[in-house]
Parts: structure tokens; C-alpha cells; sequence
């Protein structure tokens, strides 16, 4: 019975954390209508650069097929690599994923920020929020915690990256493979889908850290990092941070396909599918923060009411003696 109550209790949270998250926008809708607006600019610009600009598929394709000739000792991918073939195509990769960094944590901070004021109660315009007057929080607060994030999550996008690149050129050295080698190439590519896993996590973690710091005046980058490390573990909404996880990570990387497949087919099907990739990935980014923010709030509350609950006993206590 108690195993019951506990699950219903435990239900309902995520109940009304979700749609909670689905309601905050419509308590200042022309801020969220305008900061939707920005995420969507952000996502359409990406996917424009990536598609017409920096052609990250096929670029990303070639670099692999060339690091594959490589380890094979191909006399013209070696030619290639000396020549400066091999490196600008990666150096464009990188470029186009340090821009695409800085202007996804940029509108996080915008809309975190904005969340994070109507959370309080204390709502802003969109004129306040550029001019960094928000009612709530501190703008360099959360730019000094956006900078961190993007430090650690460049950390982490290298180790996944060299977990994958350590399988590739592993299993393309190796491709006739004995028992050793299929042991040892299982091994690379465990260690890449737990790199995955992890990485996919700590992206709810540094969305939660933005959010962190767009509600907390003081502290620095590290402290709200760590305070959303303990939020994001803590046993008594494991729930609702599992929910927030599914949003900030799983959620995005369920709405790719579309636009792999439309970039796979070309021209003709981007005109098809890009449109309906933009739609769900900004709604993505966008409630992720939202979510975020929300379970900061929720989670502050809870422990507010912990500690009242606590201080109850003591002022009974005080009032008798």
C-alpha cells in the first residue's frame, strides 16, 4: 500500500512538472513568442550553414573515408593530408561546431533567463531581457556559466570523438578479424556508446546549469555546475530528472533522422523534410530550457518546504518550554 501510494505520488510529480514546463510560456507569451522566435533563427541559420555553406554530411564523410586510406597507407590520401587536403574540411567541421556552440548557449541563457523571471513572478520584456535589466538572476552570471559549459562540453564532444575515431581506425586497421582483434574492437566501440551515454546525460546537466545560474545572483560558473550535478542525482526526484534528460538529450537526437535523411536524398527532400526537422528541434531546444528551469524551481521549493517542515517541531518545542 505504502509501495502505491509512493509510485502515485511519484507520478503525479512528473505530472505536474511536465505540465508545468508546458504552462510557464503562457504566462508572458509575447517574450516566449519572441525568444521561440530566436531559437527558431538559431536552428534555421544551423541547419542553412550546415546544408548550403560548410556541407557537414559529405565533409564529415570524406574525412572519415580519408582517415580509413590513411591507416591503409594510400600513397594519395597521404599526398592529400600533406597538402592541407585532409585539414581544412576538419577545420571547417570544427568552426562550424565552435559558432553553432556559442549561438545555442546564447539563446539557452535568453531563455532561461526569460523562465526563470516568470518563475518568480516577476515577468520581462524582450527589450529588458537584451538589455540585461531582468528582474531575476545576474546576465554575466549566466554568460560566465554558459562559457564553462561550453568548455566542458567541448571536453566531452572530444572524448567522444576520440572514442569513436580509437573504433574506426581500429576496426579499419583490423578487418580481418580474429578473436583478439573482434574482442578488442567490442571493447572500442563499448567504450564509445558509454562516452555516448554520458555525454547525452551531461547535456541535461549543463542545460540545468544555465538555469541554475539564470536564477541565482553570485556564485560562480563552478558552483551552479556542481549544485546542478546534485540536483540532477539527487534520489528524491530522480523522476522528474530522468523526464528532463529525455528532454534536453533524447529528444533532439529522436528529431535527427528526418534531417539526415533529407540531407542524405538531397535538394528535392530538404524541401520536404528540413521544414518539418526546424519545427520539432526548436521546440526541443526551447522546452528543454524551460523544463530546466521549471525543475530548478520545483526542486528549490521542495527543499524549502523540508526545512519548514523541520522548523516546525523546534518552534513547537520553543513554544511550550
Amino acid at each position: 500500500m505504502a509501495a502505491t501510494v509512493a509510485s502515485t505520488a511519484g507520478s503525479s510529480s512528473c505530472l505536474s512538472f511536465v505540465a508545468e514546463s508546458l504552462i510557464l510560456p503562457t504566462r508572458n507569451g509575447s517574450l516566449f513568442a519572441s525568444l521561440f522566435a530566436l531559437v527558431f533563427a538559431h536552428t534555421f541559420v544551423s541547419v542553412a550553414v550546415a546544408g548550403a555553406v560548410v556541407f557537414v554530411q559529405p565533409i564529415a564523410a570524406s574525412v572519415l573515408l580519408q582517415v580509413k586510406l590513411l591507416i591503409r597507407n594510400d600513397v594519395r590520401v597521404r599526398y592529400a593530408v600533406e597538402s592541407d587536403g585532409f585539414w581544412v574540411p576538419a577545420e571547417k567541421l570544427l568552426l562550424f561546431y565552435l559558432a553553432y556552440l556559442a549561438s545555442k548557449l546564447a539563446t539557452q541563457v535568453a531563455v532561461a533567463l526569460a523562465a526563470s523571471a516568470t518563475a518568480c513572478g516577476r515577468p520581462c520584456t524582450f527589450v529588458e531581457l537584451v538589455r540585461g535589466k531582468e528582474p531575476t538572476g545576474s546576465i554575466r552570471g549566466a554568460l560566465a556559466t554558459a562559457a564553462l559549459v561550453a568548455v566542458l562540453e567541448l571536453a566531452s564532444t572530444a572524448l567522444l570523438t576520440g572514442c569513436f575515431a580509437s573504433w574506426w581506425t581500429y576496426s579499419a586497421a583490423h578487418t580481418e578479424t580474429g578473436g583478439m582483434e573482434s574482442f578488442i574492437s567490442g571493447c572500442l566501440l563499448l567504450l564509445f556508446l558509454l562516452a555516448l551515454i554520458s555525454h547525452l546525460c551531461l547535456a541535461a546537466v549543463f542545460t540545468l546549469a544555465i538555469a541554475v545560474s539564470a536564477a541565482e545572483e553570485g556564485g560562480g560558473g563552478g558552483s551552479h555546475f556542481r549544485r546542478s550535478w546534485r540536483l540532477v542525482t539527487a534520489r528524491a526526484r530522480r523522476k522528474e530528472a530522468a523526464v528532463m534528460v529525455l528532454m534536453a538529450s533524447l529528444l533532439p537526437v529522436a528529431i535527427y533522422p528526418a534531417y539526415a535523411f533529407a540531407a542524405y536524398c538531397g535538394t528535392a527532400w530538404a524541401l520536404v523534410f528540413v521544414p518539418g526537422y526546424l519545427l520539432p528541434s526548436t521546440g526541443a531546444l526551447f522546452h528543454s530550457t524551460v523544463a530546466a528551469t521549471v525543475f530548478y524551481q520545483q526542486c528549490m521549493e521542495h527543499h524549502r518546504a523540508i526545512k519548514e517542515t523541520a522548523a516546525i517541531p523546534l518552534m513547537a518545542k520553543l513554544d511550550t518550554e
